[in-house]
């Protein structure tokens, strides 16, 4: 199943919450006063001066450590940088945008395996020694991180590494027709591409990977 921008909202925790009720509130605000508004729905960011989680990502797949929660074939939408930002300047610019709501991602999404099997596969590109191997866990992880984040939530606390694992299982994908049939929104940076420039920004800035 890929989200669309009809799909009804079904929020994840707290966490999605929150951004359900961003949304909510910024369609009220439109409703109500002469505004013109876009709402953006990007996944799983990636690209160019990323935050250290990311980076940290990077040094689990070389080093062999990251879970694959599952059998790695659910699916999972990403967005480069690049792209994201051209969904951003069409979304500001296109006529049609206006009180809209849009999610930009890559072309399409890809298994969790592909993503793990890609950046090892740059990372060595790049004279990286990589360990291709990763952490098994079955699916069952998944929903005991699930059950304890809940928990955490519940209590008014927030762990990013349990919620990122309760979510290594499942398939978080969305469709961006809408963004290519209205806006003309076309995403040129394929994962491979996207995670080279990610990889060697890091280098370039002396990260350690």
């Amino acid at each position: 199943h890929l989200f669309d921008e009809n799909t009804p909202y079904n929020p994840y925790m707290n966490y999605g919450k929150s951004k359900m009720m961003a949304e909510k509130a910024i369609l009220e605000i439109t409703s109500k006063n002469d505004l013109e508004t876009v709402i953006i729905r990007p996944p799983w960011f990636y690209g160019i001066n990323q935050p250290p989680r990311q980076s940290l990502f990077f040094s689990m797949v070389k080093n062999g450590k990251f879970p694959i929660v599952g059998s790695g074939h659910n699916k999972r939408s990403m967005v480069n940088l690049d792209n994201l930002c051209q969904g951003l300047y069409l979304a500001s610019t296109h006529q049609k945008a206006a009180n809209n709501i849009y999610w930009i991602a890559d072309e399409t999404p890809y298994s969790m395996t592909t993503i793990i099997t890609t950046i090892q596969d740059v990372l060595e590109e790049l004279n990286f020694s990589v360990n291709r191997n990763f952490i098994k866990l079955p699916f069952i992880v998944g929903q005991i991180a699930e059950f304890t984040d809940a928990t955490l939530q519940y209590l008014g606390a927030y762990n990013q590494k349990i919620h990122v694992l309760s979510e290594m299982n499942k398939t978080i994908a969305c469709s961006i027709e809408k963004a290519k049939k209205e806006l003309g929104y076309t995403p040129t940076i394929s994962l491979k591409e996207g995670m080279k420039k990610s990889i060697q920004w890091c280098i370039d800035q002396n990260i350690k990977i």
